[in-house]
């Protein structure tokens, strides 16, 4: 090893023994992170080992080093600013998209969403019922008569009333299979059966 490189290693020992944990210490009160702040300090201090042959002999040192440490530190930040703000934005916009999505399911109602198919389905059933058939339904259901008041209203048995309900039922169930669940709920039919 020639004398003039162990100069400069010993030079630069003492250069990082005098100044390393200073500029931690500032480092650190901008990073607010010790083992980020020794990094960036390390970085410098590399860096100026690396440089040291084409830096000027009379380079003020540790001024030197400390500008190195403060352009360190600044690009750490600016990063961590950058990375922040970048985060920011995905967090707005996924905050933004679960409001809609809470928004969109409380103002969803299953029931409206199907009423008016489901309505028009039961009118059309309806339609092609026989008569009585229709008559005694639209008595019990939608007039909430019982099946003695349909009887004496419209001249018939408690017992034809009863097969007549059966029977628009299992042709209302047919024609709203895939309805099956919202009608129960829209015509306030507990049972089809």
């Amino acid at each position: 090893m020639n004398p003039e490189t162990q100069t400069n290693r010993f030079e630069f020992g003492q250069l990082y023994t005098q100044w390393y944990r200073r500029f931690v210490v500032i480092a650190r009160r901008y990073v607010r992170d010790a083992v980020v702040a020794e990094d960036l300090v390390t970085d410098s201090f590399v860096a100026f080992w690396e440089n040291r042959e084409r830096l000027a002999d009379d380079l003020n040192a540790p001024a030197y080093l400390l500008t190195s440490v403060k352009n360190n530190c600044l690009n750490y930040l600016q990063a961590q600013q950058t990375h922040l703000r970048i985060q920011k934005h995905l967090h707005g916009r996924q905050y933004r998209m679960v409001s809609a999505n809470i928004a969109s399911l409380e103002a969803c109602d299953p029931e409206r969403l199907f009423a008016e198919e489901v309505s028009q389905i039961v009118r059309q059933a309806l339609s092609t019922m026989p008569e009585l058939t229709r008559i005694v339904f639209e008595a019990n259901r939608f007039y909430d008569k019982t099946y003695a008041e349909i009887a004496r209203e419209q001249g018939i048995t408690v017992r034809r009333v009863t097969s007549e309900m059966q029977r628009a039922l299992a042709l209302l169930r047919a024609e709203l299979k895939d309805y099956l669940p919202v009608a129960l709920i829209l015509l306030g039919i507990k049972e089809i059966s």
